[in-house]
């Protein structure tokens, strides 16, 4: 693999977030007027003038402020943070039947009153990370009110079983909405380990158990170290457009939160499932050849055929680099400290610029842009990956 890394210089991470990522995000990526992040950039570099924000927006953008707070990176645009919930529980949460509308006005309507698991999933990660930031007891309280309507309104079980949550909530008696996907549950699971380390309150801890099983009964196939993504109302696979995916980032990501649920319950079985993922991705999943290496594609076919032209996207490649520090911290292996500079030195060298708070979302195999302007959802990733880069490579 081209050496794209051996220079990157890992001592910048910590000033980039400090001084330039986070102010942009909490200064020109803040709508002082509304009270709520910027829900996307234009191509020509301006806050978009659309007048909507997904309510997942708002909360990523909640869990990143909180979280640089907790952690010392950052305590910039824990105000703006604080003021976004605020925003969202006045206009978001549904006051009669509980759970958080999906789609608002930048002026607070609710655009769109449905109601989903992946949105609900990036909201109780915001609550638990901005209960850490400020304390607010209520805040606790909040996420408590939205499990329960989580499991009252998506939940679902067949013969007295969990068998997962429904991507949106339906009307009782509806069809259940296909697909089924791993990754709501994936960031359910993501929120559940937050909450429990945020409150120490055991249920969930036990919510998290049981995506973990689904985890290990349907999303990861053992025999092929592979992930699923897609599946029928019984949680046998789906194929897409007649092919069956597989997602690296996804791969990825599910590494670095096998790796953090062990370090919360002390289940090593994770490990089994953690190694594999991670060498499957990394072998078959991030490009090694071309004007854009140590790059991870967006989407494979189970025989690592790449799939969509081989376009290239942001999130992935921020997942890449957790899960290279997790396979690190988890398994004592150095070697995965240098897969980790390298996909950091792709990260930057394709995507991002540490002299600038900006990104380039999407690319194709050979770098070129195919998706201008900034969604800001993206936030979570490349903050999260930088943040846990700091945290684990040594600062020289």
């Amino acid at each position: 693999m081209p050496q794209i890394a051996t220079a990157f210089q890992e001592a910048r991470l910590r000033p980039w977030l400090r001084d330039i990522l986070l102010p942009f995000w909490a200064t020109t990526g803040f709508d002082s007027v509304a009270g709520a992040f910027v829900e996307k950039f234009e191509p020509s570099g301006a806050p978009t003038a659309e007048g909507y924000t997904r309510v997942r927006v708002q909360a990523r953008q909640i869990f990143v402020f909180s979280h640089a707070a907790v952690a010392g990176y950052s305590d910039t645009g824990l105000d703006c943070a604080t003021r976004a919930f605020a925003f969202l529980e006045d206009h978001a949460w549904d006051r009669k039947h509980g759970g958080w509308f999906h789609r608002l006005a930048r002026g607070g309507a609710a655009l769109d009153r449905s109601k989903d698991s992946y949105d609900h999933a990036f909201l109780l990660l915001a609550m638990a990370w901005l209960y850490r930031a400020g304390g607010d007891a209520r805040v606790l309280r909040r996420a408590e009110e939205t499990m329960n309507f989580i499991e009252i309104a998506l939940g679902r079980s067949r013969g007295g079983t969990f068998d997962g949550y429904s991507e949106q909530q339906v009307a009782p008696g509806s069809a259940l909405p296909l697909p089924r996907r791993q990754n709501p549950h994936m960031h359910l699971l993501e929120a559940f380990l937050a909450l429990h380390e945020a409150s120490g309150d055991p249920q969930w801890l036990t919510h998290a158990e049981r995506i973990y099983g689904l985890f290990q009964r349907y999303f990861f196939d053992s025999a092929a170290g592979q992930l699923v993504e897609f599946f029928d109302r019984d949680w046998r696979e789906m194929p897409q457009d007649g092919r069956r995916l597989r997602e690296p980032g996804h791969f990825f990501e599910w590494a670095w939160l096998l790796h953090r649920y062990a370090a919360r319950t002390g289940d090593e079985t994770t490990m089994t499932a953690l190694r594999p993922l991670y060498a499957w991705a990394w072998e078959k999943g991030v490009d090694r050849e071309g004007n854009a290496p140590c790059v991870a594609f967006e989407a494979l076919d189970p025989a690592g055929n790449v799939l969509a032209g081989g376009s290239k996207r942001l999130w992935p490649q921020c997942e890449a680099v957790k899960a290279a520090l997790a396979v690190h911290e988890g398994f004592g292996d150095d070697a995965a400290l240098d897969q980790a500079r390298l996909l950091l030195g792709g990260l930057f060298a394709t995507f991002a610029d540490l002299g600038r708070p900006d990104w380039r979302e999407q690319v194709d195999r050979d770098g070129r842009l195919i998706r201008p302007g900034m969604p800001s959802s993206s936030l979570y990733h490349l903050y999260l990956a930088t943040a846990e880069a700091v945290r684990v490579l040594p600062q020289t």
